[in-house]
């Protein structure tokens, strides 16, 4: 796995809808309870329901032994799976998640430290604007204002 690379959990139904958790830690659990890294407040969610655990280019997601079960596209998840981009996990039947994942070739993004300088001959100029000519037409120009207002009574 790459220093670039990102990945998150996008809750796409159930509390909180698109409620986005950026993944940045090696092992992240998630369920009911305040103790997890990421608590999802469901009456189908467990308090200790499934942990990710970051590997080689993604994570891993087990379940805890959880009531409801952890499914990985509608598929009862046994045991440790690795994810992959856009996996959907549900969570008993009424929390589903998004796993995403990015890299920074994946969106043509380079290190810096692979970039080139830009020499100043390679750098883009800016044009200088368009001079403005001055407006000179007395017959446009805008009449002084009256020296007093006239006002009507009502009637």
């Amino acid at each position: 796995m790459q220093g670039n690379d990102s990945f998150r959990l996008v809750v796409r139904r159930g509390p909180q809808p698109n409620q986005v958790y950026d993944l940045n830690k090696d092992v992240i659990t998630l369920g009911r309870d305040i103790t997890n890294d990421i608590v999802i407040n469901d009456p189908e969610v467990s308090r200790h329901h499934m942990r990710l655990t970051r590997g080689a280019g993604s994570y891993t997601l087990e379940d805890l032994g959880s009531t409801n079960g952890t499914f990985i596209n509608s598929q009862r998840l046994t045991g440790a799976k690795p994810l992959n981009n856009n996996d959907m996990i549900g969570l008993g039947e009424t929390v589903t998640l998004s796993y995403e994942m990015s890299r920074a070739q994946d969106v043509g993004m380079r290190p810096a430290e692979n970039l080139a300088p830009m020499s100043p001959s390679t750098v883009p100029q800016r044009a200088a604007p368009p001079a403005v000519a001055a407006y000179s037409d007395p017959q446009q120009q805008p009449q002084q204002p009256p020296a007093a207002y006239e006002y009507s009574a009502p009637a």
